[in-house]
């Protein structure tokens, strides 16, 4: 009776290995840019950059002073679509996709904000840009300030936008913690983004005024996480998102920093904005009421507006 069990449950168990085989397997690796070119915003500005192996997508569009547009976590150049032509009537202006998100490449490896910082930096050289303005949301923040500490040289300036970088009390987190478990978290995760869900629900914490987030949002920021290699690529970001800190650093920064909130930040709260502008010394800190994480796409005029008085 017990070999019978055992047998049983040794069918079962390779039958679900081989489900979850073919249900992995049968999704898309990435997205194709050129399957989905006439939806990106701004694509007749996409370029591809090879930086020592690594294809990284970006929008470049204008003249004059460079800024460098970095997105937050799970997003993409996408999250500027409504400062980026604005900007470039002034400026040289360029949103990069990071390592494993929107259109760049999603290999293993380290990422790490650090890491992502090399990315922009290599970027700058590989563009011939001797210094820029990097303008920096969330993840994209912290990114900015790993540039502005490894490469100080290279920066004009920093506009942080509801910033990763320091350690507060409040902090929350788009993935729920049964996400976040070693192992099968990754398994639940592919399961959960079967769906829309959870990417509206993401949104959802990420914006004060729910009404702005629109089919289309959601769809810009939910097709890359429906492949195999968005899947993994935040994964292993979120994974890596507390090595080499950059906190202890900030205080060396000197470039002109203006900081942006949103007083409802809901995933990084407002105390890590004045935190920010403690350390760094000179910042100005510009808080938007009834405002979420991401003020570039809740109000985008004001930030633009900010952004360009600052800039100039």
């Amino acid at each position: 009776m017990l070999k019978k069990v055992f047998k049983i449950s040794g069918v079962l168990i390779l039958a679900a290995i081989a489900a979850l085989a073919v249900f992995w397997f049968t999704r898309p690796a990435d997205v194709v840019f050129d399957e989905m070119k006439a939806s990106i915003p701004h694509s007749q500005f996409s370029k591809f950059a090879d930086l020592g192996g690594l294809r990284v997508h970006y929008l470049d569009k204008g003249e004059g002073t460079p800024i460098v547009l970095i997105h937050g976590y799970t997003s993409s150049t996408y999250t500027w679509k409504d400062q980026f032509d604005e900007l470039a009537k002034r400026f040289r202006v360029i949103a990069v996709d990071l390592k494993g998100f929107g259109f760049s490449d999603k290999p293993d490896g380290d990422y790490s904000r650090r890491a992502q910082g090399e990315v922009v930096a290599g970027l700058l050289e590989k563009l011939n840009i001797q210094r820029a303005w990097l303008v920096g949301n969330s993840m994209g923040g912290e990114t900015a300030l790993n540039v502005a500490v490894a490469h100080p040289e290279k920066v004009l300036g920093l506009v942080l936008i509801d910033s990763a970088g320091v350690k507060v009390q409040g902090r929350s987190s788009l993935a729920p913690w049964y996400l976040q478990m070693p192992v099968i978290g990754r398994l639940l995760t592919a399961l959960a983004l079967t769906s829309d869900k959870l990417v509206r629900s993401g949104l959802e914490k990420s914006f004060f005024d729910d009404s702005k987030i629109t089919d289309e949002r959601v769809s810009a920021y939910y097709h890359p996480l429906r492949t195999r290699g968005g899947q993994l690529s935040a994964t292993r970001a979120r994974e890596q998102f507390e090595l080499f800190p950059v906190e202890d650093r900030i205080p060396g920064i000197k470039a002109p920093t203006l900081i942006i909130w949103g007083s409802e930040d809901e995933l990084i709260p407002l105390e890590a904005g004045r935190k920010l502008n403690e350390l760094i010394s000179g910042s100005k800190l510009v808080v938007f009421e009834k405002c979420g994480h991401v003020p570039q796409e809740e109000m985008p005029e004001r930030v633009l507006s900010e952004i360009a008085g600052f800039v100039q």
